[in-house]
């Protein structure tokens, strides 16, 4: 490696681990005190609440690693351009390519471990730290299981099994209710090709079959369309995921195309899948405005007003990247536009910064 490519990244990796050490222990700070009284009201010992805030730590740091590179690129280098050292390169003969190239290539690299990171571990155990504070904090009963893609939802009065729930459209398709006496004998089945709530009071189902059991005998019933007189509202299913959250990006990826394929609406997961796409290369576009910033400041800007710019962008970056995922999910815009808009955008910007940056 050479003198020039080693001296920038020894500016710029320190950086990079202390906004991300600061990043995560001010998130961790604010859940503690967020989570602390009710920890403490259920009894919670020491050693399960340490390893609660261990599990969130994973997916903390691939939340922060972008803001870090941000960060650390117009800090590093604003603080070589306030010393002159830019300049003495510059007047040296090196290419400006060549002292950002550093910069870049571990920027690519922390985007390839922020990715990896949350494939393998990042949002499992954020998954079971969600479980523990629902199971064992808030003392909320599981009421999903997975199996085959099928979920089952143990209701007032009925067990539901549902092959998709559509939050959107408020329906459950392919569903099943199984109502069982006090014995736990099976009294009644209904199979519906799909259940929506309709005009925000009840429960209707269509094109299923009604099946009353009295003994040894049974009666059937197709319909249409029948009013269902259940306790449930969408509320108490919109908290329930139809797919595990720690399936991996291919698992998704087959899971969505199938849901396609089935005629169900993929948005969600489809929006889900470009996010985990755009996200960790969120650090290499905003390592690139960094620099491209950092090298148009002037020789007497302070490390502070480099800060708050950083700031301001992951701000505005965040915030295009969350309504533009919004719209894509609603079905507003399509998925492609809206959850890759943020790093267009700032691509773009990137691009028009350093072509007119003044030389």
């Amino acid at each position: 490696m050479k003198i020039v490519s080693r001296y920038m990244l020894k500016q710029f990796v320190p950086v990079v681990a202390l906004s991300l050490f600061a990043f995560v222990g001010l998130y961790l700070i604010i859940e503690f005190f967020e989570k602390i009284d009710i920890l403490l009201e259920r009894q919670i010992d020491t050693a399960r609440i340490l390893s609660y805030f261990l599990m969130k730590i994973p997916l903390i740091v691939t939340q922060g690693i972008p803001m870090a590179i941000l960060l650390a690129s117009l800090i590093a280098l604003g603080l070589l351009k306030r010393n002159r050292e830019l300049v003495a390169l510059e007047t040296a003969g090196i290419n400006p390519l060549t002292y950002v190239a550093p910069i870049l290539a571990a920027a690519t690299v922390l985007s390839l471990l922020h990715f990896t990171l949350g494939e393998t571990v990042a949002h499992s155990l954020n998954y079971r730290a969600q479980q523990f504070m629902q199971q064992e904090v808030m003392r909320r009963k599981p009421a999903l299981t997975y199996l085959q893609e099928n979920v089952w939802y143990r209701g007032q009065e009925a067990i539901f099994q549902i092959r998709f729930y559509d939050r959107q459209k408020k329906t459950l398709e392919k569903a099943s209710l199984f109502y069982l006496d006090p014995e736990f004998k099976l009294t009644r089945r209904i199979d519906a090709r799909s259940i929506r709530w309709e005009d925000n009071r009840r429960w209707v189902a269509s094109e299923g079959i009604d099946l009353k059991f009295n003994g040894l005998s049974a009666e059937q019933t197709a319909f249409s369309e029948m009013a269902l007189d259940i306790p449930e509202t969408p509320a108490d299913f919109d908290a329930l995921d139809t797919v595990p959250e720690d399936l991996g990006w291919f698992d998704l990826y087959q899971y969505t195309q199938k849901i396609r394929q089935e005629g169900y609406n993929p948005r969600p997961y489809e929006v889900d899948l470009h996010q985990r796409i755009t996200f960790p290369l969120t650090s290499i576009i905003l390592a690139l405005l960094g620099i491209t910033i950092a090298l148009r400041q002037g020789i007497h800007v302070g490390i502070a007003t480099g800060v708050g710019l950083g700031m301001i962008i992951a701000f505005l970056y965040f915030a295009v990247m969350q309504v533009g995922s919004a719209l894509a999910t609603a079905g507003i815009l399509p998925v492609i536009v809206g959850v890759w808009a943020a790093n267009g955008i700032f691509f773009t910007l990137t691009v028009y910064l350093w072509i007119f940056s003044p030389r």
